[in-house]
């Protein structure tokens, strides 16, 4: 019988991502950690597969205890998520030790790869808008959102300006402008951008 190859973690990303992955890889590295690029070895065995993703959209996860997804956008990053910043070559080389210090075992990478469903379908115009209004709370603006499968309904505001109400639901846009102002649909979405660039 031949013996696998083991690593303590496998990464995967998209070729836009190369160059950080380069240096977070090239950083475990240096720190002591066996890192498997791409998915050329699908029975190796891992202790953590760690995909880069830009949006927490592009991935869909099983709740698998050995997937360690890394942020790369600009968005919150909510659990189990990692964000790729200063910190993550320090928080995969915590999670690395930790998991031996458990005695936890390595799995194959084909199947903690299968745990990690493909990517939801490409997000429609509406669903990017409603993450930039959402991130725009650094940019003075106070509001809600909700995402939901079906449904997107984001509320924006700025004191002494223009509230905006939006919901998307299916294939229906409701949205209200409340301040007097009845413009139609484009004129919203072009006052939104500019106050999102202000």
């Amino acid at each position: 019988m031949i013996e696998s190859a083991t690593y303590d973690i496998a990464v995967s990303f998209a070729e836009e991502q190369r160059t950080l992955v380069d240096e977070v890889v090239e950083a475990c590295r240096q720190r002591g950690l066996t890192v498997l690029e791409g998915n050329d070895l699908p029975q190796a065995q891992v202790r953590f597969f760690v995909p880069f993703v830009s949006t927490v959209d592009d991935l869909m996860l099983d709740g698998d205890e050995h997937v360690l997804p890394v942020l790369t956008g600009d968005t919150h990053a909510p659990a189990p998520f990692l964000r790729a910043d200063e910190g993550l070559v320090d928080a995969l080389v915590s999670r690395v030790e930790a998991a031996e210090t458990a005695g936890r075992n390595r799995v194959s990478v084909a199947d903690v790869a299968a745990a990690v469903k493909a990517p939801r379908p490409e997000k429609s115009a509406l669903r990017s808008l409603a993450e930039q209004l959402a991130a725009s709370s650094r940019r003075d603006l106070a509001g809600t959102m909700h995402l939901g499968d079906t449904t997107i309904a984001v509320r924006v505001e700025r004191s002494d300006d223009t509230v905006y109400a939006l919901e998307v639901r299916g294939e229906t846009v409701n949205f209200v402008v409340l301040g007097g102002s009845t413009e139609p649909l484009s004129t919203l979405y072009q006052r939104i951008e500019e106050m999102l660039t202000a």
